[in-house]
Formats: structure tokens, sequence, C-alpha cells
């Protein structure tokens, strides 16, 4: 091979590498805009602030000495790093290579309709709390939901997808738990059992949680909002975020199981 063409080859190689690094940067780059845009991030990245009012609630925590209290604090913040699921998960929208699914879908999420009305729920599920979700669905027997919202929250649920994925993580997060405590007998059918209660109702509660967070919204607003998720590039984000949370939330589930046993060992009694 002549000097000139080894010259030509190794220029178009060095292009070629560069061309890709661009090309890598660009979509680590949008991955990080969806999940700061999207309020994914600071979801996860509060989440053990989120745990604390949980805990601080659960009438089962408050029956602990403070010690054991902040024991099982520091357990439940280990186990749960919503630092560590962030990047997990931005690596993972990433590694799907889906440059034109992540502009899309950043794109969309630029609109400034769509962003104040998701700052809004971002901050109301940061506070809320199973307490406060079912107080507020107890309402509903003097005044049911509004059926326009109750559609709405329908809808949203068609395109993302979300009520599947709530309940995929929550049964795998309670099979974490429970799998090892059942008899080898009844095990297969008590869990079969167990994913069939958590399917029936995984619409109604993903609907009741959205009407909760969304309560202090307009249904103008609420109506652009939806729309902007049947958009292609926002229903599979909303999925690839989705099912990113469920696996980062059954692995640390395995983890704090583990921990909580340990930690079991030291208190008895302790939560049962």
């Amino acid at each position: 091979m002549s000097p000139l063409l080894r010259i030509g080859f190794g220029l178009l190689f060095a292009l070629s590498l560069a061309s890709s690094a661009v090309r890598a940067d660009e979509i680590n780059d949008l991955a990080n805009q969806a999940m700061e845009i999207s309020g994914s991030r600071e979801v996860l990245e509060n989440m053990g602030k989120s745990l604390e009012r949980q805990l601080a609630t659960d009438p089962r925590v408050t029956k602990l000495k403070k010690q054991e209290k902040a024991e099982l604090s520091a357990t439940l913040k280990d186990a749960f790093d919503g630092r560590r699921m962030a990047a997990d998960i931005t690596g993972e929208l990433a590694a799907s290579g889906d440059r034109e699914r992540l502009s899309a879908a950043v794109a969309a999420m630029r609109d400034p309709a769509y962003l104040k009305l998701n700052r809004l729920f971002v901050a109301e599920s940061l506070k809320a709390t199973d307490q406060a979700v079912l107080a507020y669905a107890k309402g509903f027997e003097k005044k049911p939901p509004d059926p326009s919202r109750v559609q709405l929250a329908q809808r949203l649920d068609a395109a993302t997808g979300s009520s599947r994925i709530m309940a995929d993580m929550k049964y795998e997060m309670l099979h974490k738990a429970v799998a090892g405590m059942l008899s080898e007998t009844d095990r297969e059918a008590k869990l079969a059992a167990l994913r069939a209660q958590i399917d029936a109702q995984a619409p109604d509660e993903f609907a009741l949680r959205t009407l909760y967070t969304w309560r202090k919204a307009n249904i103008q607003d609420l109506e652009g909002y939806v729309r902007a998720h049947k958009n292609e590039a926002m229903g599979w984000l909303s999925r690839k975020i989705g099912y990113g949370m469920q696996n980062a939330m059954t692995h640390s589930m395995g983890e704090m199981m583990s921990k909580l046993l340990a930690l079991g060992a030291k208190h008895k009694p302790g939560i049962k």
C-alpha cells in the first residue's frame, strides 16, 4: 500500500473514532437531560427524604426505640440509594443508543406548559405518603372523582404503561421479601395469587395516585400534559425509565432484606 493510501485510511479511521465519540457524548447528554427534565433524577435522589416521611407516619415504626428507628432509616437509605439508581438509569438510557427518540422526548418535555405541570407533579409526588393518598381516596366516599380526570389518568396509563410497570415492580419487590418465607408445597400457588391480585389492583392504584398528584392542576392543563405523553418518543422514554426504576428498586429490595435480617438479629422483637 502506498504511503498516501496509508495516510488516507489512517485519517478515515481517526475521523470515525472521533465521530463515534461525538455521538456517544451527545447521547450521554440527552440521557442526562431526559432524567433531569422528567424529574426522575430529582425523585430518585430525594428518595431518602421520602422514606423518612413514610417511616415517620408508619405505625409499625413509631413503636420502635430511637436507636432502632435510626438503624432502620440508615439501612433503608443505604439500600435505596437514589443517586446510584439515577446514575444507573441514565447509563441505561445512553446505552440504548436511541438518539432519535431521546432527542424527540427531550424536545417534547421542553414545552413550557409541560415543564410547569411536571415540576408541580414531581413536588407533589415527593411529598406524598401512603397515608395521605389513602386519606384523599376516603374523600371519594362523599365526593367521587371527576370522571374526566379519571379518564385522563387512564389515557396516561395507556400511553406510558405505568400501571403495568407499577405492578411488575410491586410483585418483584414482594417476591424478594416473601418468597423465601413460603413453604415449597404452596409457594407457586401463593405467588401466582399474589401476582393476580397486584395486576388487578394496579390500574386503580395508578389512577388514584395520579389523581392525588394532579389534584391542584386544572383540567385543561392536564389534557395537554396527557397529550404530550401520547408522543411515541415520550411513551418510550416513560417505559424505559419506569422499567429502569423497577430493576433498581428490585435490586435494592434484595439488599434491604439482607440488611434487615442482619439488623433483626440485633433487635428482637423488630418490625413484624
